[in-house]
């Protein structure tokens, strides 16, 4: 099998304060017709951005809504800008 045929999964995760607004981007972006899927259950999120020994909390601590969706693609896939 050429590695350039093998599939993989790709995932885009969007965060929004609701979840009204997460699906709407989603919509907006055409995720849909990339061939992309919801991956899980959408929630409430706190967020920590790890860099070496340093954590900084995202978003104020305030929780933010995130939706993770998911594609299996194949080796010349693009992925959205």
């Amino acid at each position: 099998m050429c590695p350039a045929s093998e599939a993989r999964d790709e995932y885009i995760t969007i965060i929004a304060p609701t979840a009204n607004e997460a699906m709407a981007q989603f919509k907006a972006r055409g995720l849909d017709v990339l061939g992309y899927a919801i991956a899980g259950r959408i929630g409430r999120h706190q967020f920590t951005l790890v860099g070496g020994e340093d954590a900084q909390e995202l978003f104020s601590c305030a929780g933010m809504i995130a939706a993770t969706f998911s594609r299996r693609v194949t080796g010349g896939a693009q992925s959205p800008a």
